[in-house]
């Protein structure tokens, strides 16, 4: 008696992979509304890694967010229409708005830094790799600091949290402005000190330059102007660090 081999076709990893989640229960439909929801925020907050982790690896932690999100979301059949590729955009749509409200504070503590090198006198700037283009090295100290601070104050939950609301409360185009513009706020307020000790240094430097003519003392007032700020920068940096600490816990997300 000849045997014949088979002629069912082999099921494929992928289609072995859906088959199990749709037998204990995953829509596996909604995980990937909710993937592309969370991909903005994956893609955009700083504290996520950004350059610092290869696309895939950031792919994997949006799965990673969208499979705790997932079950919130409503079942795609009830979304917009029947395209995917429209659900898919709907979608990515509402995560922007929390993205941006996620990533200002964050952004906003890089530029803090970055006035804090500019006012005494630094213009040196270095890639990294959890800092989009180049930043100085104060820019970097305080977007890690905010990164760090993000995590410790439940960022990753409250954007989680965020992602789940069905609609946002405002006009995503609007929210993102608003956002934008609190950003700028927010670096203002951080870099208010070292502007203020700016001032006075400079006009201290102008009076004793002033006084003390012909002599010529800017070679010795710009190391001075430079150690007078990171005084200032070192006697206000715990207040400074409570005050962003505030800001990304109380971010609107």
């Amino acid at each position: 008696m000849s045997t014949f081999p088979s002629t069912q076709p082999v099921p494929s990893l992928i289609g072995l992979v859906v088959v199990a989640l749709d037998d204990a229960g995953i829509d596996l439909a909604r995980l990937g509304m909710a993937w592309a929801r969370a991909t903005p925020a994956v893609t955009l907050v700083p504290a996520f890694g950004l350059k610092a982790l290869p696309a895939s690896a950031r792919g994997v932690l949006a799965v990673a967010l969208a499979a705790a999100i997932f079950p919130a979301l409503p079942a795609v059949t009830s979304t917009l229409g029947s395209s995917l590729w429209v659900n898919l955009l709907a979608q990515v749509a509402l995560g922007v708005p929390v993205a941006i409200a996620a990533a200002v504070p964050l952004w906003a503590a890089t530029m803090a830094g970055g006035v804090a090198d500019a006012l005494r006198g630094s213009s040196d700037t270095s890639p990294a790799p959890t800092v989009e283009g180049s930043a100085t090295p104060m820019g970097i100290t305080f977007s890690l600091f905010a990164c760090s601070m993000f995590f410790v104050t439940g960022g990753p939950a409250r954007v989680a949290l965020a992602l789940t609301l069905r609609a946002p409360a405002l006009n995503p185009v609007l929210r993102a402005s608003e956002d934008l513009t609190s950003g700028i706020s927010i670096a203002v307020a951080l870099g208010a000190p070292l502007l203020a000790a700016s001032v006075v240094v400079e006009v201290a430097g102008a009076l004793i330059a002033r006084a003390a003519t012909p002599a010529q003392l800017h070679l010795l007032l710009a190391p001075l102007r430079a150690l007078t700020l990171l005084g200032v920068l070192a006697l206000v940096l715990t207040k400074l660090s409570e005050a962003l600490a505030a800001v990304i816990a109380h971010a609107r997300f």
